[in-house]
């Protein structure tokens, strides 16, 4: 629990700075410089385990994950810049709810009733959530491609893991996602200065110390524990909005978020019975 709420702490203050450079940077730049920055935090990996860790039969299948997690990242960037911090956080909880579609079109998994249900609850709890900003319709659109193009870039690294390291799997995300950006950030290109670069440097810092935070407490943590501590984000998001954006947080907001966290929670219980019940083949 207390690496998840280090991990809360750290995805809202790298989604602050995102929105903080978004206000004086093109969002293309924004989103290019957070993908290139990635690459220097992998290399220490990289010279560790030496080259030959970089060896890989499966390149296209790297590709392919890095342009969904590209798409997916430029989303973000683009959700984070046009609405409040507290409203975008509460539709980020979504990615946990296309799961269990997307592993049934990509894996093959089984979906049924009782969790189709309770995704359409949790995409109930979007639309409250989002109605303060429904203005900017699509924008919230945008913002829940985002959430299922995760899911996807998720189910792709679980197809990935069974042949290729993790370090291998962000390396090639970072490098193809970078160049996948080069030709839309040259179309929209603003230099950005040294404060603003360290501003950016920040936001891929806090971005891979978060993920590593959700993996040590997924490591050590059950599902059903660890999510609602994820949660925390929300409040977070909303004094962070209000101190540094002077955003005012919506009750709605708080309301949608909490339909969602209980829809995600049943499907992680629904999830957890499921593998308990299943035999071992």
């Amino acid at each position: 629990m207390v690496w998840m709420l280090w991990a809360s702490a750290l995805m809202v203050a790298m989604n602050a700075t995102i929105k903080h450079m978004t206000q004086e940077l093109p969002v293309m730049v924004v989103f290019f410089f957070r993908m290139a920055f990635a690459v220097p935090l992998v290399l220490p990996w990289i010279v560790r385990s030496g080259p030959q860790i970089l060896a890989t039969e499966r390149l296209g299948q790297h590709f392919i994950r890095a342009v969904f997690g590209a798409l997916g990242m430029w989303c973000w960037v683009f959700g984070v810049k046009y609405l409040s911090l507290a409203t975008f956080t509460a539709i980020s909880f979504t990615r946990p709810l296309w799961m269990p579609f997307t592993a049934w079109f990509m894996l093959g998994e089984r979906l049924d009733k009782r969790r189709g249900f309770l995704i359409l609850l949790g995409f109930a709890g979007v639309l409250i959530a989002a109605r303060p900003d429904m203005v900017f319709d699509v924008v919230v659109l945008v913002a829940i491609l985002g959430g299922a193009l995760s899911s996807v870039t998720m189910a792709q690294v679980k197809q990935l893991t069974a042949t290729e390291p993790s370090v291998r799997i962000v390396f090639y995300s970072s490098i193809f996602g970078t160049l996948f950006g080069v030709p839309f950030v040259i179309a929209d290109w603003v230099a950005p200065n040294l404060v603003q670069l360290a501003w950016l440097a920040v936001s891929a810092v806090t971005a891979a110390a978060g993920q590593y935070c959700v993996a040590r407490a997924a490591e050590i943590g059950d599902a059903t524990v660890i999510t609602p501590v994820d949660f925390l984000q929300l409040p977070f998001a909303a004094l962070a909005g209000f101190m540094i954006f002077t955003e005012l947080p919506d009750l709605l907001t708080f309301a949608g978020a909490a339909i969602i966290l209980l829809a995600t929670l049943a499907i992680a219980r629904e999830e957890r019975r499921r593998h308990v019940l299943t035999p071992i083949q």
